[in-house]
């Protein structure tokens, strides 16, 4: 399986027609999804969302994972 890496986490890669798509693996509380026409545009937005998501959990004083 093809995966994506950032910060310590990672996220598959999946493909339908023209759009990239995936999800964060081994959160358990949170659900993390992000999608790109192109390998660029994946990466971008799981990277964001990985940003966001530590983001929040700072915010609210949260552990992360």
């Amino acid at each position: 399986m093809n995966t994506l890496e950032y910060k310590g986490y990672k996220g598959t890669i999946e493909t339908e027609d023209d759009t990239s798509f995936g999800h964060v693996l081994g959160l358990k509380n949170a659900i993390i999804s992000y999608e790109g026409k192109n390998i660029d545009e994946l990466r971008d937005d799981f990277q964001n969302g990985i940003d966001d998501y530590l983001e929040n959990c700072r915010l609210n004083g949260e552990r992360r994972g």
